[in-house]
């Protein structure tokens, strides 16, 4: 028998039940001992990939869920295989003519899938790059770009991952029936995931958004930094990176905040009853018409918005460019402020009287928000 040599152990002594038990005893117990060793060094080659990944994944972009985890996770299993002879050998089985009839297939099939890791970043790289020069030069959309690649380095690693079961002896008939099956499973089990992936395709065909978009969806604000067939990534104001799976945002209603090239901003002033309310319509009107990034002027409106409880509310409508919103209302609602005190409006507080239980004393209150 072509197997490792046990060593043996002097029973002299031993009860007839121990000395019967003792070589199963001694085999199963390397073979245990064999397999927690191949499995701790599977482990260490899954680690050594992430670690080489992490250093050369560029920092703006994630590692989890990238070819380089995929590919750790793939590397641990052929890892086992390649391995899997030390077990079988202490167990009793003919090692070497395992290693001799799937050694080489072995190896073939680690080759696909390092080749693959290789080729599949390429692409998908390539054709971001790509979009973003078709986006800088032309204004083209670089989403679908973005979308295609992610499709394609994943099916890149499902041809991979076929072709390296064959390399390791599997039928293709059988293999085929199999993965059918497999996918029926997963498909069933999995119906969220299937839900994210027809819901990317919907997103990268109809296009609701792009990337450097700032959205609002699924209860979230942020500018669109990736979108790929299972989630879509948003950087939000204070640089965290959310993701979403797309299925979430297919549910949702959508807001796509900078789709439009200018957008109409409304603020809302507060003056006194006392106050001369043409005049100050007035005033509100010509400090935002004096903002030189203010569009279409003569489309900016003041009105009466409402007769509050302590105030007359005035409400300002007016144009800008979208990436200057921010700012530009910002401006607006100190330029106003100071208007008010050049001229003498007065923006009121709320009033609360006071009267004692007897009913002959009242005192007002300025109560300050």
């Amino acid at each position: 028998m072509n197997s490792l040599m046990i060593p043996e152990i002097d029973m002299t002594g031993w009860p007839a039940w121990a000395q019967i038990a003792e070589p199963q005893v001694l085999k199963w117990s390397l073979v245990l001992g064999a397999t927690i060793l191949i499995w701790i060094a599977a482990i260490a080659v899954k680690r050594l990939i992430i670690l080489v990944g992490k250093m050369v994944t560029p920092k703006d972009q994630d590692f989890e869920g990238s070819s380089w985890d995929l590919g750790a996770s793939i590397a641990r299993l052929f890892a086992l295989i390649l391995m899997s002879p030390l077990p079988l050998g202490l167990a009793g089985y003919d090692w070497r003519a395992l290693v001799e009839s799937r050694g080489p297939g072995a190896v073939a099939a680690v080759a696909i899938l390092i080749v693959a890791i290789m080729f599949a970043n390429w692409v998908a790289r390539s054709m971001r790059n790509f979009g973003g020069k078709a986006h800088r030069r032309t204004g083209a959309d670089d989403t679908l770009f973005a979308f295609a690649g992610s499709l394609v380095k994943y099916l890149i690693f499902a041809v991979a991952i076929v072709t390296a079961l064959t390399q390791l002896g599997f039928p293709t008939t059988s293999l085929a029936a199999v993965l059918g099956a497999l996918g029926l499973a997963i498909g069933l089990g999995l119906q969220d995931t299937m839900k994210s992936v027809a819901a990317g395709v919907m997103l990268a065909i109809l296009r609701p958004f792009r990337i450097g978009d700032y959205v609002s969806l699924a209860g979230l604000e942020g500018e669109v930094t990736d979108i790929s067939p299972f989630t879509t990534s948003l950087k939000q104001i204070d640089n965290k990176v959310v993701i979403v799976t797309n299925n979430m945002i297919w549910a949702e209603p959508l807001i796509n905040h900078t789709h439009q090239t200018r957008r109409r901003f409304d603020l809302y002033f507060d003056i006194s009853y006392d106050d001369n309310m043409d005049h100050a319509l007035q005033v509100v009107q010509d400090t935002a018409n004096a903002h030189s990034r203010i569009l279409s002027k003569s489309e900016t409106w003041v009105g009466i918005h409402a007769l509050a409880d302590w105030s007359v509310k005035i409400r300002l409508r007016a144009w800008i460019a979208t990436p200057e919103f921010l700012q530009v209302r910002a401006d607006l609602t100190k330029a106003v402020k100071e208007a008010f005190d050049r001229e003498g409006i007065t923006i009121p507080y709320p009033h609360q009287v006071n009267v004692d239980y007897k009913g002959n004393t009242a005192v007002n209150k300025a109560d300050h928000e």
